[in-house]
């Protein structure tokens, strides 16, 4: 039980939210043009939760490997003896949790019918997440927020929604008409996942008692902080308002409900932030994650009722 415990700790179950809310705005872009596909945005959100979970725990394995082995062994459970065991039990689960993602990306190229783009998309993946994993000081640095604005943003909700456009598209399957939202909407999600990011900076290095070690958060100082958290989500809002006007979409004051709600919630975040305790930041933190996943979610919800008829039901229900 301790060794499960001490993987569900390093595994950071509750970020997968930010693979999930990627996922889900992806097909909302899709859906908005009724091209939503089930079975391809159920392999995506396989491969991103898979991905997302080897990451998080090869990038412990990391951290681990370069700590001392008796500053480490304190803070593990109680059954993981050395530092050795916990090394193996980290590496050999980020292993199975990439090579299963892997499995996953394959069977996407199978079903694209122009692979190129998620093969790309995904390989460009992989490689950022490995080279923040392999250097810890850019996970600290404000580089960091352009890995995390690629891969949750444009990378992530654009391959999601071709995957299921490029099915029901007729003749290119890059056409603007079915690939816009996608465009509007992923650097949208991006910059919601960097104010997360920026929170979870924040957070980190209140808890942290080495606050000599270089962060984000000490980089951006209080007001960096605050200022980026604020803009984030107006920058977001903007790019929704944009893409719904531009593009013609039905009913846009409804359509607009999820980027309203987004920043709303985001510029909650960034005014509480500077005088929040310790357990405050903790509740910031997870709610900055499921202003993603609800701004994902609830644009799938909106724009599937207001948007162009779907008829992907019927490949995996026939009637």
């Amino acid at each position: 039980m301790d060794v499960l415990e001490f993987m569900k700790r390093r595994a950071d179950l509750q970020s997968l939210i930010l693979g999930a809310g990627t996922v889900l705005a992806g097909t909302a872009a899709a859906v908005i043009r009724g091209n939503m596909e089930i079975f391809p945005a159920i392999i995506c959100l396989l491969f991103a939760l898979f991905a997302q979970l080897g990451c998080n725990l090869y990038h412990y394995y990391v951290a681990l490997e370069r700590t001392p082995e008796s500053s480490v062994i304190g803070k593990a459970p109680a059954r993981v003896e050395s530092n050795m065991t916990a090394l193996r039990l980290l590496r050999e689960g980020s292993k199975s949790c990439l090579i299963i993602s892997l499995m996953l990306g394959i069977s996407v190229l199978g079903i694209a019918k122009t692979f190129w783009l998620p093969a790309a998309s995904g390989l460009i993946i992989y490689l950022l997440a490995y080279f923040m994993a392999r250097n810890p000081g850019i996970y600290r640095s404000p580089f960091s927020l352009v890995i995390t604005f690629l891969v949750f943003g444009p990378l992530g909700v654009m391959t999601t929604a071709f995957l299921q456009y490029q099915s029901e598209s007729i003749g290119t399957t890059m056409s603007f008409f079915d690939s816009a939202p996608s465009i509007f909407l992923g650097p949208a999600m991006g910059f919601l996942a960097c104010s997360h990011h920026i929170t979870m900076s924040y957070f980190n290095r209140s808890i942290d008692p080495n606050k000599n070690r270089p962060s984000l958060a000490k980089c951006l100082g209080q007001w960096g902080t605050v200022s980026l958290i604020f803009l984030n989500g107006l920058l977001a809002l903007a790019l929704m308002i944009v893409m719904v006007f531009l593009l013609g979409f039905p009913d846009p004051i409804i359509a607009l409900v999820p980027g309203f709600i987004a920043c709303c919630i985001n510029s909650y975040i960034a005014c509480r932030i500077r005088h929040a305790g310790v357990g405050e930041l903790a509740y910031l933190n997870t709610l900055s994650r499921v202003n993603f996943l609800m701004t994902g979610l609830v644009s799938f919800i909106i724009w599937w009722i207001i948007g162009a008829p779907d008829d992907s039901l019927r490949v995996l229900f026939p009637s």
